[in-house]
């Protein structure tokens, strides 16, 4: 793929630590780089599938002399994320769910199934001989996890093991992840199912934590009817385990990438441009904004944040948010751009578990003001007066009153009813309104 509407088009590839894999060129005369990442559930192919769909649009709504002399270039992030294919699980307490059948033989070898087939896919994900060697070993726990606290604490020891800590802070419990006792953490993340809130019970298949978080609801009859939401006893915890294991580990990844690849990749070409856009999606947020944080260039000109899975804190001074620096060193010259939507299932992925992992075992998590929380659904919080300007996301063919260096929180639930309902007219008008300036 040479151009997405006529507009130049050049994927950037990095490997995991965030080495780019080939050089990068962009045709000269461009005056405006927008670099877009895509997030943790993405193949190259469904990225630039998405990168396709969203500047075809952005082309679409192009307004006369909108952008009179600017020539635009797209830079496609391509970095290997894996699939997070389960969210929250728990375990079968009702009557409706089976009830004490949760512990029955035939659904705890059902939970054993399923933990195995979840380590089939982390084992594509962590393929150093060290790390196949601890998920066999993670294999041979699986039956002993119910009745023994040597086998849970050695479960999440070695889950642990496989995983790079540098990334760990309070913002998502990562660090009481580290350093908290294994078999507490277990008994921790053991979520029985009257602990969800009442929403998950309603028609409809996939539900919804007060969080945004997909539970996929139990068959009927079924204590463990469903890939995602009900195991037998103790095993709900260990596959949150390993739902926070992945997570964190895509985490991780998007933050190196950033850091290490995309903003060495923007410092050299700022040497040929005038401005640099940074957009991204999901996980993809984790990424341009640790480009931002990381690079060097003051060619920064605008930053769209699209239903970002990182905290809502992220960027608070008074709660020492990772991300910070961002606005303290002015690493964006131009305006912040954070959508946000309550009907987005999946952006606060990592919260319910953090929040069990942080010992709370309230329903209601993950609004505005908890401590943890999204910033793909809240937009960003805890901020300094006359930082935040509370919007929506309009039409196409709206206007909108940027300022630089402000952020502005966009109420977007009637135009993002999913999580990955990012690529429509609506927000590429306002990734195009950000270019212009």
């Amino acid at each position: 793929m040479n151009d997405i509407a006529g507009i130049p088009y050049v994927a950037a590839e990095f490997d995991k630590s965030g080495k780019l894999v080939q050089p990068v060129t962009i045709p000269s005369g461009v005056t405006d780089v927008i670099v877009v990442s895509h997030g943790w559930n993405n193949s190259r192919q469904d990225a630039e599938a998405l990168y396709a769909r969203l500047f075809a649009n952005f082309a679409a709504v192009a307004e006369p002399n909108d952008l009179a002399n600017r020539n635009v270039a797209i830079v496609g992030v391509i970095w290997p994320s894996k699939r997070f294919d389960e969210l929250v699980s728990a375990t079968a307490t009702s009557a409706a769910a089976g009830g004490s059948a949760s512990l029955s033989p035939q659904a705890s070898a059902e939970s054993d199934r399923l933990l195995n087939e979840k380590l089939d896919r982390m084992a594509e994900t962590f393929t150093e001989p060290g790390q196949q060697k601890t998920i066999a070993e993670l294999r041979a726990l699986i039956p002993d996890l119910q009745d023994k606290g040597s086998a849970r604490t050695a479960f999440v020891d070695k889950v642990r093991s496989l995983l790079d800590t540098s990334a760990q802070n309070d913002e998502d419990a990562s660090a009481t992840f580290f350093s908290d006792d294994g078999n507490a953490i277990m008994k921790r993340l053991t979520v029985d199912e009257d602990d969800l809130d009442a929403s998950i019970a309603g028609d409809g298949g996939s539900a919804s934590l007060p969080l945004g978080v997909g539970v996929v609801k139990p068959a009927t009859g079924g204590a463990a009817g469903g890939i995602l939401g009900f195991l037998s006893g103790i095993k709900s915890a260990a596959m949150n385990v390993l739902n926070y294991a992945t997570y964190y580990e895509m985490k991780a990844r998007a933050g190196s990438v950033g850091k290490n690849g995309v903003g060495p990749l923007i410092d050299t070409l700022a040497t040929n441009v005038q401005h640099i856009h940074l957009v991204g999606h999901s996980f993809g947020g984790r990424v341009v904004t640790s480009t931002a944080a990381n690079s060097t260039t003051d060619k920064i000109k605008s930053m769209s944040l699209l239903q970002t899975a990182f905290s809502h804190n992220g960027f608070s001074q008074s709660m020492k948010g990772y991300f910070r620096g961002v606005v303290d060193k002015n690493r964006v010259n131009g305006p912040i751009l954070v959508t946000h939507s309550t009907k987005d299932k999946a952006v606060g992925v990592a919260y319910p578990l953090a929040s069990r992992l942080s010992g709370d075992v309230s329903a209601a998590l993950g609004d505005k003001n908890d401590k943890f929380g999204g910033l793909g659904r809240n937009g960003a919080q805890q901020m300094m007066p006359g930082e935040v300007i509370e919007g929506k996301l309009l039409v196409a063919g709206s206007s909108y009153s940027f300022q630089p260096g402000k952020f502005f929180n966009l109420e977007s639930s009637e135009y993002i009813d999913d999580h990955s309902a990012i690529t429509g007219k609506e927000v590429a008008h306002l990734i195009r309104r950000a270019v212009a300036g």
